[in-house]
């Protein structure tokens, strides 16, 4: 995991410089077609990826978009009309059979089918209209980490060339050296999770385009960790569950640039009057226990984000002495239907 971890820069590289055709190709059948709506198919931390991708096709072509319930197809043999839609299946293996389902019907109704994944050769590429390969190489750790990297600044390229947006697609440009950045910050990420090995329960906050890394962070905390771990975006915190935060719970507080921080500054405010922890993982000039500066625009903050979460959840592991490398009842394809 820790390997691959460190192996993003180059992925991402990688996947930017060989598929910047495949990438201008796919955004074209968009313009193209011009979907008045967008379907996101995925399972697990593909899944949180394509949260990311929702808020990039909402903000930035103003198309609304949804996530695809799989077992409405593989359950109850029910799938809605797409024909007018795109729908976009995200998945490091491209072998959950699910999602792969939901794309075949899919595609057999009319839509504008693609597959965002680590294996163009897989079963989901196969019945998709246009195939965007990660190029991640080989994912051995069952956690997947480079491949949701990766699967973020997939889709913001295909956002970026879809809607055009020139000043976008140069920042992208910009991800590899910006992530590299966020991992030479491992020492202090991993102080700050010996630290605070022996803490439960945890709770992950944040809003707007870094809430699907938000679900990461605490998806990786159970991986690995086994940590008792939630996500919410911070106006869902305020509309209940804060009220179950006390002295021995940990919020981990994901403190973007732009729009929402001002108001994830006020959480926290609340939070520490409260007597509840907080640690926070900070960006572009914000102060924090990780403070990391990405120079980049707020829609690629998460892309930065996403090693230093993942470093955060490793440590933790580690410091539980925990092997994240063989989490218990876990395996690399879950074959879900």
């Amino acid at each position: 995991m820790l390997n691959e971890i460190r192996e993003q820069p180059a992925a991402l590289d990688r996947m930017l410089n060989r598929h910047a055709a495949d990438i201008r190709k796919a955004a074209a059948a968009l313009q193209h077609r011009r979907p008045p709506f967008v379907v996101f198919v995925a399972r697990g931390t593909s899944h949180n990826a394509a949260i990311y991708g929702q808020y990039m096709v909402e903000t930035f072509l103003r198309i609304p978009t949804g996530t695809a319930m799989p077992s409405v197809t593989t359950l109850y043999g029910r799938t809605p009309d797409w024909r007018s839609a795109a729908v976009i299946g995200v998945s490091q293996s491209g072998r959950s059979v699910d999602v792969t389902e939901v794309l075949a019907e899919a595609r057999r109704q009319g839509a504008l089918t693609m597959a965002i994944t680590n294996d163009p050769n897989s079963p989901m590429a196969g019945c998709s209209h246009h195939v965007l390969p990660l190029a991640a190489g080989p994912e051995l750790s069952v956690a997947a980490t480079k491949t949701f990297t990766s699967s973020l600044a997939m889709l913001a390229a295909l956002v970026a060339g879809w809607g055009r947006a020139t000043t976008l697609a140069r920042a992208i440009r910009r991800l590899p050296d910006a992530v590299a950045s966020a991992i030479e910050h491992e020492a202090v990420i991993r102080s700050l999770a010996r630290r605070r090995a022996k803490r439960d329960p945890w709770v992950v906050t944040t809003r707007g385009y870094m809430l699907g890394v938000g679900d990461e962070m605490a998806l990786k905390l159970k991986e690995t960790a086994y940590a008792a771990a939630e996500s919410a975006s911070a106006a869902a915190l305020l509309h209940g569950p804060i009220a179950a935060l006390d002295r021995k719970s940990t919020v981990l507080l994901l403190l973007p640039p732009g729009k929402s921080k001002a108001g994830l500054i006020d959480l926290r405010h609340r939070l520490r009057e409260r007597s509840v922890t907080t640690l926070t993982f900070a960006f572009d000039g914000e102060p924090g226990d990780v403070a990391i500066y990405t120079g980049l625009p707020e829609p690629l903050a998460p892309i930065v984000a996403s090693p230093a979460v993942h470093l955060f959840a490793y440590h933790l592991s580690v410091a539980r002495g925990l092997n994240p490398d063989r989490p218990r009842g876990l395996t690399k394809v879950t074959p879900t239907r």
